[in-house]
């Protein structure tokens, strides 16, 4: 045991006494491992940080009974709203008594049209579009929600005191009393789907170049290894020292992984996603995973420096690599990509329920597929144009016999490659569905609120919303009719502009009366019968009435029977079509909703934010930090390959090639695996953009952007990257010079 610790303490020895050159390896490979050291730190937090944000959202659960008697209880009523991308948690209170139960983060009950608001709510208010917000709560501002009553740092919320809610229990409010109940409110599994697909094409490449960082300075490890082998060590020996040696950077990369890792988690308030966001107290990882990172940093540095002594014999006077031909299996290269298929069979056929580990394992199998098969198709393509020029030849035959050692460095684009073309052709699709709702015939927002209203009270809350720019609007009263045998129905009283929005009439006026489906001579409305006017023409209803309302019957105000007016309406609907994109009106539409009736149910009907802006803004980081080290890993790897080969490059000098021969067949083992690796990388990019479409229920379409462009930069940057060492080493590496050998 001793003898291995002094091996393993010589290895750490020679990586710290390397040179300029030594460091500049270790601190290559450092940098890779503190990058993923840190984010699989911040990926072994997210347990506990969801834990903290879920102990804070039921802490604040309002927790009631229908018809609780009045006491030591709250009135409240809901009022969920959105601005932007961020839901509005609003709660209008009234407490029954003095010692009420106060909701957490409360100093105390706000007064009648005071609230307290979350600092994200306030820094809202404060800012250029404040305004429009404000609309939608205008209340005083007496104070500020305490941590305990927030999910975390940027939600959205407020308490408004507001005493009309005590004269609508049961109406729109109830009674709490108390706060705190126990609930499940797990994440999306198609969030989870999406989330796992970008850390699989992050964290694999940083994988990817931690191998590449390793190998660099290869040459002068051989050269101490040699001599190790020369004063008497085995192969044994040899390998524990170079075990030692690769533990440096894997030490040095784990501790400055950690200090990253302390930065994002004192930074940690300043950054949402999905609405969630956190407190730097919550970021903290699970004691048992964090242990596991450690383990798995240290002993990826271990395998992959042990994987490189394949086919390598280290002997006394050198150290020797075979040559051998390259004969690689299909069959077991084709089962990470068959069990990624098997696993998200469910996804692809559009299963509504889907499993979010079977999915999730089913994303990284299919990323992790690009691995094994890029080697097995960079021989098929070099087998083409048998009769090509010569430096073809040169290249074709260099990756028959080695496609292992061609493509480890592509790689790592490869998989990003595919992993940017599937999001971004998701972000792309998901945006050109926000600009309008799924069915054009449907209105862009909604507003149903309860209570009786007049045909001029309908058609000033008519103009109120046309006054938005852009806005038209219809208002209607709604009326259920009694269900029968599955039959659902309503009577619709609103002037001709309304009913217009509502179904497809070929002329309207005041008094007409038009019919959908088969009503019948009457129609019963709250145990009370409406004659159906012997004039009533039929409509064809639009958008979605057409597909779930069986039949219904259309008044105009001076058609409607004057006892219907004595009925309580189901509520009063006003329905909003705009020219203008919906996230740009929405704010202001809202506000007008607010002002009319703040307890009103406002549906809009087409996605308002951006929901993924965070995500976008991740991969985007994400890709240019992930292409970076790419960048690197490509310049160590080309050198190294220069170098390696740099004898034979020699060989073909002497026996007459010409240098424009040998340049271009050093292109040619850039361009074929790259080209080979980025026409498989569309296909799996292609194929999970289409599984995060259906996952999410976003309409497949694919634009030519979001796949040419990722794959041209990562062709261009393994061209420029190739060309960046290869034309200063040109001259050198094809001198007869490197034929001497001592």
């Amino acid at each position: 045991m001793r003898r291995v610790l002094a091996e393993l303490g010589l290895g750490v020895r020679l990586a710290l006494s390397g040179g300029r050159r030594g460091w500049g390896r270790t601190a290559m490979a450092a940098t890779g491992v503190a990058i993923g050291a840190a984010a699989l730190l911040l990926g072994a937090s997210v347990p506990v940080m969801l834990d903290a944000r879920q102990a804070r959202t039921a802490a604040r659960l309002d927790d009631y009974t229908e018809d609780a008697p009045a006491g030591r209880t709250v009135v409240t009523a809901w009022v969920e709203s959105q601005w932007g991308e961020n839901a509005v948690r609003g709660r209008l209170i009234w407490p029954d008594t003095a010692d009420s139960p106060l909701p957490p983060g409360l100093p105390a009950f706000p007064g009648e049209h005071q609230m307290y608001a979350s600092p994200a709510l306030q820094a809202a208010l404060a800012g250029p579009d404040g305004a429009d917000l404000r609309r939608q709560m205008p209340y005083d501002i007496v104070g500020t929600i305490a941590p305990a009553g927030l999910s975390g740092p940027h939600e959205f919320a407020y308490y408004a005191g507001y005493h009309r809610v005590v004269d609508l229990i049961d109406h729109g409010s109830w009674r709490v009393a108390r706060y705190g109940v126990v609930s499940e409110d797990d994440p999306s599994p198609r969030t989870y789907v999406i989330v796992v697909s970008i850390l699989a094409t992050v964290l694999l490449p940083v994988a990817i170049f931690i191998g590449a960082a390793l190998r660099f300075g290869a040459e002068a490890r051989d050269r101490r290894l040699a001599a190790i082998r020369l004063i008497g060590a085995d192969r044994r020996a040899v390998l524990r020292v170079a075990v030692g040696e690769s533990l440096v950077p894997a030490g040095v990369g784990m501790s400055a992984g950690v200090l990253l890792y302390l930065i994002a988690r004192v930074l940690a308030d300043r950054f949402w996603l999905f609405d969630v966001s956190v407190y730097p107290s919550d970021v903290r990882p699970v004691p048992a995973l964090a242990a596991l990172v450690v383990l798995a940093v240290f002993g990826l540095a271990v395998v992959m420096n042990l994987l490189g002594f394949r086919g390598v014999t280290v002997e006394p006077l050198g150290v020797l690599r075979s040559a051998a031909t390259w004969h690689g299996r299909l069959w077991w290269r084709l089962i990470p990509l068959a069990m990624a298929l098997l696993l998200l069979f469910p996804a692809f056929s559009g299963t509504p329920d889907l499993n979010e580990d079977r999915t999730g394992l089913g994303v990284v199998l299919l990323v992790v597929a690009v691995v094994p098969l890029l080697p097995y198709l960079v021989p098929l393509v070099a087998r083409l144009f048998p009769g090509a020029a010569v430096s073809w030849q040169l290249a074709a035959e260099q990756l028959r016999r080695n496609p292992a050692g061609s493509t480890r460095a592509v790689t790592g684009i490869v998989v990003a490659v595919a992993g940017v073309i599937a999001l971004q052709s998701f972000f792309a699709a998901d945006a050109a569905r926000r600009e309008a709702p799924d069915d054009a015939a449907d209105p862009a927002f909604i507003l149903q609120a309860p209570g009786k209203q007049t045909a001029d009270q309908m058609r000033r809350r008519t103009a109120m919303f046309e006054q938005v720019d852009g806005i038209t609007a219809g208002t209607v009263a709604m009326y259920p009719l009694t269900e029968v045998g599955g039959i659902f129905g309503y009577v619709a009283v609103g002037d001709c502009v309304a009913l217009r929005q509502i179904a497809r009439v070929d002329s309207c006026a005041d008094g007409d009366a038009f019919t959908s489906g088969d009503p019948g001579p009457s129609v019963e409305v709250e145990g009370w019968e409406v004659a159906v006017p012997e004039n009533a023409r039929t409509a064809r209803p639009v958008g979605s009435d057409a597909q779930n309302v069986n039949t219904a019957l259309l008044l105009t105000p001076a058609a409607a029977p004057d006892g219907l007016a004595d009925v309580e309406p189901w509520f009063v609907e006003t329905r909003m079509f705009t020219t203008e994109t919906p996230a740009s009106v929405v704010g202001t539409v809202r506000g007008v909703a607010a002002e009319i009736d703040p307890l009103a149910l406002f549906t809009s009907l087409a996605p308002e934010g951006d929901k993924y802006s965070g995500l976008r803004t991740a991969l985007n980081v994400g890709s240019v930090l992930v292409l970076a080290m790419m960048a690197l890993g490509l310049l160590l790897d080309v050198g190294a390959r220069l170098h390696e080969r740099r004898r034979l490059l020699g060989v073909l000098s002497a026996v007459g090639a010409r240098r424009t021969t040998v340049v271009w067949s050093v292109l040619w083992q850039a361009i074929v695996p790259v080209a080979s690796g980025l026409a498989l990388a569309v296909a799996v990019g292609t194929g999970l953009g289409v599984l995060l479409m259906r996952t999410e229920r976003v309409p497949v379409a694919f634009r030519a952007a979001t796949i040419l462009e990722p794959a041209l930069v990562g062709g261009l940057l393994v061209l420029g990257t190739t060309v960046a060492v290869l034309l200063p080493a040109v001259r050198r590496v094809t001198r007869t010079g490197e034929l001497r050998h001592e």
